[in-house]
């Protein structure tokens, strides 16, 4: 027998007083108060981060909240950018939601701030009240809009899951129950953008005009390819960040690297990917590319008719070197390394549906199709909330 959507709690554990106010909601002819409250304790925090169990049961993990305070050993270099609170929803006594709201000093635009680890049982007046605090949160902190679901910063989990339910998900791509478009759109969230997903299957051959081109970067003696160093974390982080910030700063949802929160990304990445996959291009010994394919060491993930998946999450190319083949010898190559794996498909992802080049690239490739949709999803938060009210 499946266990209960919702965990109990004693609020004396989990925080102060509820802080976002009380969402009333009637319901078959009795009423319901939805109380949040923010994360302050140990014990709030372990109630936070074991919540979406109660969603999902054991078919899907959920990330943690990372550790913020500089002063711990724990502590993710990633967010040292970041101020962040997490809150919980709950109703007589039981958690039945949870969300946290962000400032992320690495993004250009300072009006903005984010939403994301948001968990919730199928009920708007739940999502409604958590919404509703991480919008008085961030408007304390000067901001005027929200946007999400962004777990802290664009370089983590990012969008909601609309579409391509079914198969293998990647570590790190989001997951959620379909019920969560229909709530967020309830509460009167709007869509930001839409994210794609695209299933590339290895064993079809490439086309030839873009093994012409990258045969033409390749006859370039100054360029090579080479792979990532997980020795030399600072020194990959640095150029990581350098490729990053100069090429990807046009692209929806940028938010600058430094070098020390490069280095934490392949931090993260070492211990479970194969650096082999993941190529830096150089021309004349200085960076020019990156091609970031994440192929699990010593796992196999599969995802339908027996198809060993690796994931392309990255791939970019400092402006002075594109349209040169670097583009497509980084693909190709990435490729045939897969292949040498034993790696029958890559998932493309993710690519944002105003990037028309980077889909007009990935559509050509045969054997290609699109897999999954996610949404991102925006509130003016100056903009007066409803009230979440149903006979």
């Amino acid at each position: 027998m499946r266990k209960p959507a919702w965990q109990p709690v004693f609020f004396v554990f989990c925080g102060r007083a509820p802080v976002s106010g009380i969402v009333w909601l009637k319901s078959r002819g009795d009423v319901m108060v939805v109380e949040v409250i923010e994360v302050l304790t140990p014990r709030g925090m372990q109630l936070f981060n074991n919540f979406p169990r109660h969603i999902y049961g054991e078919l899907h993990r959920s990330p943690f909240f990372p550790v913020l305070e500089k002063a711990s050993p724990r502590f993710d270099r990633l967010f040292s950018r970041v101020e962040a609170q997490p809150f919980l929803a709950i109703r007589r006594g039981y958690v039945v939601g949870r969300i946290a709201a962000c400032v992320n000093h690495t993004v250009p635009d300072n009006h903005s701030g984010y939403f994301g680890y948001f968990e919730s049982i199928n009920h708007a007046a739940v999502a409604g009240a958590l919404i509703k605090a991480a919008g008085a949160w961030l408007a304390a902190r000067g901001r005027s809009r929200m946007t999400g679901p962004v777990d802290l910063t664009p370089h983590e989990r990012l969008g909601l899951l609309a579409g391509g339910y079914r198969g293998y998900h990647h570590p790190g791509m989001p997951y959620n129950p379909p019920y969560y478009s229909n709530l967020f759109e309830q509460i009167g969230l709007e869509k930001e953008i839409t994210l794609y997903a695209y299933h590339y299957d290895l064993r079809q051959p490439a086309p030839e005009k873009l093994v012409r081109v990258a045969a033409r970067a390749v006859r370039n003696k100054q360029m090579k390819l080479r792979s990532v160093n997980f020795n030399d974390l600072s020194g990959e982080g640095e150029i990581f960040s350098r490729i990053h910030n100069s090429s990807m700063h046009e692209i929806w949802g940028f938010a600058a690297l430094s070098p020390v929160e490069g280095a934490a990304i392949w931090r993260k990445l070492k211990s479970y990917y194969d650096p082999a996959l993941i190529l830096v291009a150089e021309v004349d010994g200085e960076p020019a590319g990156l091609c970031l394919t994440l192929c699990p060491l010593g796992r196999r993930y599969f995802s339908g008719a027996g198809c060993f998946n690796a994931r392309l999450a990255v791939l970019s190319v400092l402006p002075q070197y594109r349209r040169k083949g670097l583009e497509a010898a980084l693909i190709l190559e990435s490729a045939r390394r897969a292949r040498d794996r034993g790696v029958t498909a890559l998932e493309l992802s993710l690519v944002a549906d105003n990037n028309v080049m980077m889909n007009r690239i990935i559509q050509s490739l045969p054997g290609v199709i699109r897999s999954r949709e996610y949404k991102v999803y925006r509130q003016d938060i100056d903009t007066p909330h409803r009230s979440w009210v149903t006979e």
